[in-house]
């Protein structure tokens, strides 16, 4: 059952085929939107908008490289071709490499940069154009607490988390008042990208005044937040998530 919070907003999710940004497709889809959901894994993509679709939600896959200025431009075009506005943007995608800085290779730079900042700019850009002529919009940037409290060997992905935490207050002083722009700051977060094992989640969790790391649904409601009306008075803003570690 679909409730009204987000009903006939348009919403692209980048990074949706697991993990964070596939809960953040699923619970903006179940308050209303229509989603469309980005990333390179066509099969999985298709697969979640299938159920969303089950569930009398409305979602579109759109394969593609959020690396790739052009795939940008398609995706613009296929929302314009549908006569659909574009009213909300959450960029999630990421890449990161754990090797110290002083040994990232200039390929590894270039990868974080270009998926884990590069392609949030190439989203806000796309989607400046429809928010202004709307007169509203709302961009959610997903961001990470590396980018406040670096770990060792993270440093090229901390690097590109602080440029996003910028991106998202430029954005807000650029194109305030019709468009919001804040930054969502997830810790620690149970997900298919949180490889190093069940022990050092437990222990991680224990280390927490929260008790354990967090829930993907957890950081969805968070972005559902801020990407809908009842945060219309927030922007340039850095929301963190993290169970307590940014106070440990």
């Amino acid at each position: 059952m679909k409730t009204p919070e987000l009903e006939g907003k348009v919403a692209v999710i980048a990074g949706a085929s697991q993990g964070i940004g596939e809960e953040i497709g699923r619970l903006f889809a179940k308050h209303g939107a229509r989603v469309i959901l980005l990333a390179r894994n066509r099969q999985k993509l298709e697969a979640i908008a299938a159920e969303i679709q089950q569930q009398e939600g409305e979602a579109s896959a759109f394969p593609m490289d959020v690396g790739d200025s052009k795939k940008w431009s398609k995706l613009a075009d296929f929302i314009a071709s549908r006569d659909w506005g574009w009213d909300i943007l959450v960029n999630n995608a990421y890449w990161r490499t754990q090797t110290p800085i002083g040994e990232v290779s200039d390929a590894d730079w270039d990868q974080t940069i270009a998926i884990s900042l590069k392609a949030y700019f190439m989203g806000a850009r796309a989607a400046i154009p429809f928010m202004l002529r709307a007169g509203s919009g709302s961009i959610v940037n997903i961001s990470s607490l590396q980018s406040h409290i670096p770990e060792p060997s993270f440093g090229a992905y901390a690097v590109a988390k602080g440029g996003v935490d910028a991106l998202s207050r430029v954005l807000a002083r650029d194109y305030s008042p019709a468009i919001r722009a804040n930054t969502l700051i997830a810790g620690a977060v149970d997900t298919p990208g949180f490889a190093e094992g069940e022990e050092v989640k437990l222990e991680l969790g224990r280390r927490l005044p929260a008790g354990r790391i967090g829930h993907a649904r957890e950081i969805a409601e968070t972005a559902l937040f801020l990407a809908g009306p009842r945060s219309s008075f927030i922007t340039g803003a850095e929301l963190i998530a993290d169970g307590g570690r940014s106070i440990t």
